[in-house]
């Protein structure tokens, strides 16, 4: 069978990917140098926002309060499931010990990361689901602090994406994204505290920071884009397929 391409990929240059690496580490270089001054510049200057950074718990009320009902219902149904595997995850790893011959002991201990850092996306979309995937987890697994970052658009971060870190259990949320957002969490800037692992997905600006941070902190992947695929024919439920 012949197959027809509808839309293919172009692949980016090398010098893109280059210049990429080399914005990504002056970004971090100012920001280590001027902490929250330095993120608060670049948030100017790239997100066009000038409001406070920290969500206070007053606008984190205020933006839950305008979520309708319906959609925070939607989110809550996620968010239950969600936290039900994440459980279900955390009791197949088990503490254990063993005495392996006489004086020898071995075993495991799970313990939880003091901080996490959440990244959730917002560029185009409210990536409401990159917020229940990973301060629900977080949370579940006992992370003692998790701040949440997602770049602030017109007057901060939407309504859905602060309902949904509310509901998740975040300690902190901050309007910021891009570089500045990954930099303010590993440092701990803000009031937070300095993350021992920076999740969720992001652009290439995101992903080439959280590479660069690599063994400074821990990351979790570095997230590309994402494929789908359906195959159906006339017969297939138009609502199923959407």
């Amino acid at each position: 069978m012949t197959v027809t391409y509808l839309k293919q990929a172009v692949p980016r240059p090398a010098a893109e990917h280059n210049d990429i690496r080399d914005i990504v580490r002056i970004m971090l270089t100012n920001i280590e140098r001027g902490g929250e001054q330095a993120v608060a510049d670049y948030a100017k200057k790239l997100d066009r926002f000038t409001e406070d950074t920290v969500l206070s718990d007053t606008a984190q009320a205020a933006a839950c309060a305008r979520v309708s009902d319906e959609l925070k219902a939607d989110i809550q149904f996620a968010h239950a499931n969600i936290r039900r595997f994440a459980e279900a995850q955390q009791a197949t790893v088990q503490d254990c010990e063993i005495e392996v011959m006489p004086g020898l002991i071995a075993g495991q201990k799970q313990i939880p990361v003091s901080c996490a850092g959440c990244y959730v996306p917002g560029g185009r979309y409210s990536h409401i689901a990159s917020a229940l995937m990973t301060i629900t987890t977080a949370k579940v697994a006992g992370v003692g602090h998790i701040t949440a970052v997602s770049p602030p658009r017109g007057g901060g971060i939407p309504d859905a994406i602060v309902y949904a870190m509310d509901l998740s259990g975040a300690d902190l949320i901050l309007n910021l994204g891009g570089v500045q957002g990954i930099a303010a969490m590993a440092q701990g800037l803000f009031g937070g505290k300095p993350a021992d692992i920076l999740v969720g997905p992001g652009n290439s600006y995101v992903a080439e920071a959280k590479r660069m941070l690599f063994g400074e902190v821990g990351i979790d992947m570095f997230a590309g884009p994402t494929d789908s695929l359906v195959i159906a024919d006339h017969t297939a439920s138009v609502e199923t397929v959407a």
